[in-house]
């Protein structure tokens, strides 16, 4: 992803007010934040719908997976191949959130992108056989009533455009096909890193240096307990981004320009750092003032270097990383300090 600062303004924007305004068909629609026991309630709510869609004769998943592979419509090595390769995308992509290099994360990506291309195939001819199950319609139910609870009329959110459930799913396809997509989009803007990304944007960084206090309440203006799950969260990851900065800062070392402008390569830098903390390496060295695990780098490109603003020292014409790769991969604090003294 492309650093994006006016979209990160945007998204603080509705962070901070605790809700994201969207027009349809020229009506107004105020899609609440949910705070986070909102956000527990709305999602304790899944296994009382299965339980009682079940109730009501729905089958389950596993129960017409069953029925297909006795009528002969699937067969027990098809279900096989799609479980693994389902579990084999949630594998590499665990992976690739736990390695370092942008060219393993891309290699790392082209298998995903392979599996995924394969499993289509399964999941349509799958689906087709299934049909409609208690789970689907748990998740669909879920879903509605999460938009029910959180879509209002008006800002201050006391008037819900749907006071009558009934209202809401007796509206045309067409209506609600729009506000369903409309809160779907909203709720997507907020997922995966795009909220580290506005807690590592300078202007938010900013904010938190000019503040005193940094609890919930000094920043929002509100009792945690009130704050919106997403105001949590990115005043969350902000106080974590500026304990790294200063971390580095006390260690005589400051970071790049370029990684300090750019959120993304920002957090891309800092769960490197975590992942090196959390290996608990020893085998790390000195130098320019900070603690760098060398081994971490052993293989990178050059390309790999850039992103992720890394600039290697030289001693005597080679780098760490080759002086590293010639040790078998990991350089000792006593071979560097003995390669940087000419002993």
């Amino acid at each position: 992803m492309e650093n994006n600062p006016a979209q990160y303004g945007i998204i603080y924007s509705d962070i901070a007010r605790g809700f994201t305004q969207k027009t349809i068909n020229g009506e107004d629609y105020f899609f609440k934040h949910p705070t986070q026991a909102e956000h527990f309630h709305v999602y304790s709510r899944y296994n009382f719908i299965l339980d009682d869609a079940r109730n009501r004769g729905l089958p389950t998943e596993d129960e017409k997976v069953r029925d297909a592979i006795n009528n002969g419509w699937w067969t027990t090595e098809r279900e096989n191949r799609f479980l693994q390769l389902r579990d084999a995308i949630k594998n590499l992509k665990k992976t690739k959130d736990n390695l370092l290099l942008p060219s393993q994360k891309d290699q790392i990506q082209a298998q995903i992108d392979r599996n995924n291309f394969i499993l289509v195939t399964f999941i349509k001819e799958r689906n087709e056989l299934v049909g409609y199950t208690a789970e689907k319609y748990s998740n669909e139910r879920l879903y509605d009533e999460t938009l029910l609870a959180l879509t209002f009329k008006n800002r201050e959110m006391t008037e819900r455009v749907f006071s009558d459930p009934e209202e809401y799913y007796y509206l045309s396809d067409d209506s609600v096909e729009k506000v369903r997509n409309a809160f779907h989009d909203n709720s997507t803007l907020f997922a995966g890193d795009m909220i580290k990304y506005v807690a590592a944007s300078t202007f938010f960084q900013n904010m938190l240096y000019v503040t005193n206090e940094c609890d919930a309440f000094h920043f929002w203006g509100t009792p945690a307990s009130k704050c919106t799950k997403y105001q949590i969260d990115l005043l969350i990851s902000a106080k974590m981004y500026k304990s790294a900065i200063k971390a580095e800062g006390e260690r005589g070392k400051s970071l790049p320009d370029e990684i300090m402008s750019d959120p993304v390569k920002f957090v891309s830098w800092y769960e490197s750092r975590l992942l090196d903390i959390n290996e608990g390496s020893s085998n790390s060295v000195s130098y320019n003032g900070s603690q760098t695990a060398v081994s971490s780098y052993v293989g990178a490109t050059k390309d790999d270097l850039k992103k992720m603003g890394v600039k290697v020292q030289k001693i005597k014409g080679k780098s760490l990383l080759e002086l590293a790769a010639e040790s078998g991969g990991v350089l000792e604090k006593h071979q560097y300090l003995n390669a940087r003294d000419g002993s």
